[in-house]
């Protein structure tokens, strides 16, 4: 489904009922989905703190492994409160979104587990991000503005994966926060 068209959450829901490929996370995730989410997208991440807060953070790349482990790089300075989140096993929602076509996909899990920075995770931000901030300039965003949003150093990068149990289609419109089955 990776297109220029706007999504549909009809069209998402449809498309994963008659999905006959391969599949990773134990049935979660379509490859084409996995494939979304590693595309260089806007990247929303969500728990909670001790108290049952919200704790919001973004991401920088999408990782997926073959049996469908995410794992998201993020800059820790600024998501400190998400990392403390992470650290007390407080449970995660992932939601990636192309902003050209409004289409998003949620993934969520009871929990994630802080990771240490792998060599993948530096390459991985840079052609993510770089992919987002074209995306963000296509979106009508000056460049600049683009280049500033997604900018990181090396030296930030910090890395948590979990194993989604879940799977959302997020695109605005009818259906939109049905669970992505088969």
């Amino acid at each position: 489904m990776l297109s220029d068209q706007p999504s549909s959450p009809v069209q998402e829901l449809q498309d994963r009922r008659h999905w006959s490929g391969p599949t990773l996370a134990n049935g979660v995730l379509t490859s084409e989905l996995a494939e979304f989410c590693q595309s260089g997208l806007s990247i929303v991440l969500a728990s909670r703190d001790g108290a049952g807060r919200p704790v919001v953070g973004r991401g920088l790349a999408c990782i997926i492994d073959a049996d469908g482990r995410v794992r998201v790089v993020f800059r820790d300075p600024p998501n400190a409160a998400l990392h403390r989140a992470i650290a007390s096993g407080a449970p995660i929602a992932a939601t990636f979104t192309r902003p050209s076509t409004h289409r998003s996909i949620q993934l969520k899990a009871p929990r994630a587990e802080l990771v240490r920075s792998a060599p993948p995770d530096g390459p991985s931000a840079i052609l993510q991000t770089r992919a987002f901030a074209d995306e963000l300039v296509r979106a009508g965003y000056p460049a600049r503005f683009a280049a500033a949003y997604t900018r990181f150093e090396p030296h930030e990068l910090a890395a948590f994966a979990f194993l989604p149990e879940n799977a959302f289609v997020q695109t605005p419109g009818p259906s939109a926060g049905s669970a992505l089955t088969p």
